[in-house]
């Protein structure tokens, strides 16, 4: 008879937590990001992006209430001091606080029931994130702690392969002002409330919506199995080779990760659609990248042409 397998507690020194304190909390994030603070439930988290009055996006957010007064932002680490630093510009007379809170991020799969995506519980002083996708058909989410777990493992690429595969996007300081949350596709996975009010490059992003014209779209892709990893940041270039032609920067990488149990890179990156038919997508140095599919599917495509 075959055990249930044992959870496992990554440790995600890549991710940190947002507070924003205070009676305007809510009404001074709602403002600023892509969607509904206001009417978010208590059990309840979303994603969002925070973007310039261009649309570009400065970064991705996971974002969840505690009582009335407190905000919480699950965001990369590597952003944060400039984030915050922004974000403060805008406060003026709103009653909010914003920190870097002393809270630890851990990824855990285990074999427990899955709840909804994005729903929020609570375990003794821990939160619990509902994350889309699983980890090796193990269900996923974010504990977010104010305690050390020791016994936290190194992810080796396994959480944040896991991130790509459910086409879950995090902007870094290196993708900062490059994309627009459409072609994160974040308005396939809730990231977008179009009928709330205005918010930083709120007429951009409808704008896009309204019109149809999405012509970009984040995929996601792996290499073979590999010797060694690429030295491929986020940002790079990715190329497309197609028949008798050289190969011409196509599209970015949005989101890289070694998995070291299977030597392979995995990356989303965003595309034109129209280059799908034209060709092969490599790396910079060579390697080749095999598209994977999405656990949604991107309305510009047909059901039949085998990319979702």
């Amino acid at each position: 008879m075959t055990g249930m397998p044992a959870p496992s507690s990554f440790a995600l020194p890549d991710l940190c937590v947002l507070q924003f304190q205070g009676a305007d909390a809510v009404s001074f994030l709602h403002a600023q990001v892509s969607n509904d603070l206001e009417h978010l439930a208590a059990d309840r988290a979303c994603i969002a992006a925070y973007c310039t009055a261009k649309g570009r996006s400065l970064a991705t957010m996971v974002l969840w209430r505690e009582l009335n007064e407190t905000v919480f932002a699950l965001v990369r680490r590597d952003l944060s001091e400039a984030l915050i630093k922004r974000l403060r510009m805008f406060v003026l007379r709103s009653k909010v606080a914003i920190s870097l809170a002393e809270l630890q991020v851990y990824g855990v799969a285990d074999s427990s029931a899955a709840q909804a995506v994005w729903n929020v519980r609570h375990e003794g002083g821990d939160t619990l994130i509902q994350a889309p996708g699983d980890l090796d058909g193990l269900n996923r989410h974010w504990r977010i702690s104010p305690q050390q777990d020791a016994n936290a493992q190194t992810s080796k690429g396994r959480w944040e392969t896991a991130d790509i595969l459910a086409g879950l996007p995090w902007i870094s300081a290196d993708t900062q002002d490059l994309f627009i949350p459409q072609t994160l596709n974040l308005d396939l996975i809730d990231g977008i409330n179009f009928k709330k009010g205005c918010y930083p490059g709120q007429e951009v992003v409808a704008r896009s919506h309204y019109r149809g014209t999405i012509k970009r779209r984040m995929m996601a892709a792996r290499t073979t199995v590999l010797d060694t990893a690429p030295q491929t940041p986020e940002a790079a270039d990715v190329f497309l080779v197609s028949q008798n032609a050289e190969p011409l920067a196509a599209a970015r990488i949005i989101n890289r990760a070694w998995h070291n149990g299977q030597q392979r890179l995995y990356v989303l990156m965003e595309v034109v659609l129209a280059d799908l038919e034209q060709g092969q997508f490599q790396l910079e140095q060579g390697q080749a990248l095999e598209l994977q599919p999405l656990p949604y599917a991107l309305p510009e495509l047909s059901a039949s042409d085998g990319t979702n």
